[in-house]
């Protein structure tokens, strides 16, 4: 199967938990997330409105499939131009139980920043939020 069908047979959390192999609590924080997305989703556009009925599949489960192919090892990882935090946050809430995990997303609107800072801290997710231009941001990361 493609990685792209794969994707697409994520209809909810328990087919998302069943495909990336990932914990009742990484469930439970991916719904959270769901809904911080759908609420500020209200007065931000984080998302094209057509796709927020397809979160598991078009955006959690793609994002998930990163994870796949990186090194065990890796712990440091980057987002640039994050928006809406994906890949990045549906990446740092899957690496909770690697140890010294942490995500830095870079994201230069401050009011996705104010969101993503939101989700991180209600998800318990490793991660730096730099509300800056990637240019200013690749001085310091």
């Amino acid at each position: 199967m493609g990685e792209h069908s794969r994707s697409e047979s994520v209809a909810g959390p328990q087919d998302f938990a069943r495909l990336f192999d990932v914990s009742r609590e990484t469930i439970d924080k991916l719904l959270t997330y769901e809904a911080l997305l759908r609420q500020w989703q209200r007065t931000i556009n984080l998302v094209a409105p057509s796709t927020l009925d397809q979160v598991w599949s078009r955006h959690f489960a793609d994002s998930a499939q990163l994870f796949r192919f990186a090194p065990e090892n890796a712990t440091n990882w980057l987002d640039l131009g994050s928006g809406a935090g994906f890949p990045g946050m549906v990446l740092a809430i899957m690496l909770a139980k690697r140890p010294g995990a942490q995500v830095t997303m870079v994201e230069s609107d401050t009011r996705k920043a104010a969101f993503l800072r939101e989700v991180g801290r209600r998800c318990s997710a490793a991660v730096d939020i730099r509300a800056e231009r990637i240019e200013k941001a690749a001085t310091s990361i």
